[in-house]
């Protein structure tokens, strides 16, 4: 096989260009999940108020700026509540939660779709009360509700609104919703229309820190398949760098890690990264380099 400037092979440096696409693109794999703080603990809040019984509020919303993922912690916690569902492994096992990719569904197609996905009979409904009924029935009653994620949930329908706020009853749902929100004027005025079933709001905010990325840059990489050596080139330098012109934001730095990664020349060892790092000062970097502070 032949070798290009970098030394790699043409066999190696395909590998290493899927690698970096599947490290960096913007999957909602629970798997790609990185912990740090702040995830865990907006996870360790959800979860609490999923684990309350009898009166808890049946509405609950992860409130993040775009690009912060919201869409995969609602993905980790749908993985985290059917694992506890699947457990027994007896015939009773079955999902506890259901991850939808938005809302924009009035109540009878919403809970048509909901019964498709989850593999049950569709259900026989003559109205919207009705559809909201049988998502209740989803689950095993009050202390054993079936939980809805919702992502893009700012696209939920007038009517759905309606039939939510009119059929649940706020403090003792046979149903859960958890919403994906952003910290806007759209968000702002959904939770308001659903204010009858006291949203509990669940507000993340923190973005990383340069030690923080370059933790979640190698992480990712790892569960990408890069061979340690390049997940070593992630040092704490390139961790700054990757840092400033992110702002600490996983969008952001998905999008700047994957074009460090993509060509050959960042495979072709240090010298080679260097000078890719030197072509690319004019986007930015820390004041600090130039400072020598």
């Amino acid at each position: 096989m032949s070798a290009d400037a970098s030394g790699l092979t043409t066999g190696e440096l395909e590998a290493l260009t899927a690698a970096t696409r599947r490290a960096f693109s913007e999957t909602s794999d629970p798997a790609a999940y990185v912990a740090r703080p702040a995830t865990e603990a907006t996870l360790g809040e959800v979860g609490a108020w999923l684990a309350e019984s009898g009166g808890t509020a049946a509405l609950g919303a992860i409130i993040a700026s775009p690009g912060f993922g919201k869409t995969l912690l609602l993905r980790v916690v749908e993985a985290r509540l059917n694992a506890e569902g699947l457990a027994s492994g007896t015939v009773a096992a079955r999902p506890k939660a259901l991850y939808l990719p938005y809302a924009g569904l009035g109540p009878t197609d919403l809970a048509i779709w909901v019964h498709g996905l989850l593999g049950r009979a569709r259900p026989a409904l003559e109205g919207d009360g009705d559809a909201i009924a049988a998502l209740g029935r989803l689950g095993d009653g009050v202390d054993a509700p079936f939980t809805l994620l919702l992502d893009d949930a700012d696209s939920m329908p007038a009517e759905t609104i309606e039939a939510l706020v009119t059929g649940i009853e706020a403090g003792a749902a046979p149903i859960r919703l958890l919403l994906a929100l952003s910290p806007d004027s759209k968000g702002s005025r959904l939770l308001a229309a659903l204010h009858a079933l006291s949203p509990r709001e669940f507000r993340y905010r923190d973005r990383l820190s340069p030690e923080e990325t370059g933790a979640y840059v190698r992480a990712r990489m790892r569960w990408a398949g890069f061979p340690d050596a390049i997940v070593d080139r992630v040092d704490h330098d390139e961790a700054q760098r990757i840092h400033a012109l992110s702002n600490g934001v996983p969008r952001a730095i998905h999008a700047i890690a994957a074009d460090l990664f993509e060509t050959s020349a960042a495979f072709g060892g240090a010298e080679a990264l260097g000078a890719k790092r030197a072509r690319e000062d004019w986007m930015g970097r820390p004041i600090e380099d130039d400072l020598d502070l």
